[in-house]
């Protein structure tokens, strides 16, 4: 009885594991393509502002005409027609945009969410835009905030190939990674968190660093922020500065003794 059941778990466990590998491989059916897979951080790389892309409008903008003057862009790169991964990485951005506190989109950060598929339409676009824009908590953004975009073959690459982005495509699916891409106002590279799902804080510094502090309404305390906590690249996320928290330390420190020291001193005469 028990080697009957031992045989039914076994067969059981194996039925789950193939359903899993079926479910996330990506639609990559030669294990060689891997190699050709990935994210290549270009930290500080400048996305050419003439690559041309298309709203769900069916306007053509230059990405200089997307990105604002003012505040950081989160470009996020999917595939609206993608079963899986895509539609978890963009309900991970969307919850994390309810999860950020102070920070507002459109106020202080703008979102490009592009498709990598040529064959996609801003029709399509725009069902997904519709989608995500009225989920947006507490918010009401405005089409410019959260932009759905397309392109063509050439205008795609160029703009996947600017911030290291390499997928391929498998059957009619296409295999791929997924990040958030911070860009400045200018179109430079600050930051990439890597998956589909992001902790508020990293997202919160992650736009605060391509702002500079700039953005939200108290510069004191993104000051702060950045001072005391820097990016772990080994982590993929942001930690205290030992260092930097040692010297605020100090600082504190010497101060509370030269007030201690003043005091008494004051107190004699």
């Amino acid at each position: 009885m028990n080697k009957t059941i031992y045989i039914r778990v076994t067969v059981i466990a194996s039925a789950v594991i193939v359903l899993l590998c079926s479910n996330f491989a990506f639609a990559l059916t030669d294990a060689r393509d891997v190699k050709d897979i990935g994210i290549d951080e270009k930290l500080g790389a400048i996305i050419p502002p003439d690559i041309e892309l298309v709203n769900e409008s069916g306007d053509t903008l230059k990405v200089i005409e997307l990105l604002s003057e003012d505040v950081p862009t989160v470009l996020n790169l999917v595939y609206y027609s993608c079963p899986r991964v895509c539609n978890f990485a963009s309900d991970g951005l969307l919850q994390v945009i309810g999860e950020v506190g102070y920070l507002k989109l459109g106020d202080d950060y703008r979102v490009l969410t592009v498709s990598f598929d040529p064959e996609e339409t801003p029709e399509i676009a725009e069902s997904k835009a519709l989608r995500y824009r009225e989920a947006v908590k507490n918010a009401e953004p405005d089409p410019s905030d959260w932009q759905f975009l397309t392109g063509d073959s050439e205008n795609i690459k160029r703009l996947t190939d600017s911030v290291g982005f390499r997928y391929i495509k498998d059957g009619d699916e296409f295999a791929h990674g997924s990040a958030l891409i911070f860009l400045t106002p200018e179109g430079k590279v600050t930051r990439y968190l890597h998956g589909i799902q992001h902790e508020p804080a990293d997202f919160r510094l992650s736009l605060l660093e391509a702002s500079r502090g700039e953005i939200g309404s108290s510069k004191i305390m993104n000051a702060v922020l950045l001072f005391c906590y820097g990016f772990d690249p080994i982590g993929k996320r942001y930690a205290l500065k030992a260092l930097n928290i040692v010297k605020a330390s100090g600082v504190v420190t010497l101060l509370l003794l030269c007030g201690v020291l003043a005091y008494f001193w004051r107190r004699e005469r």
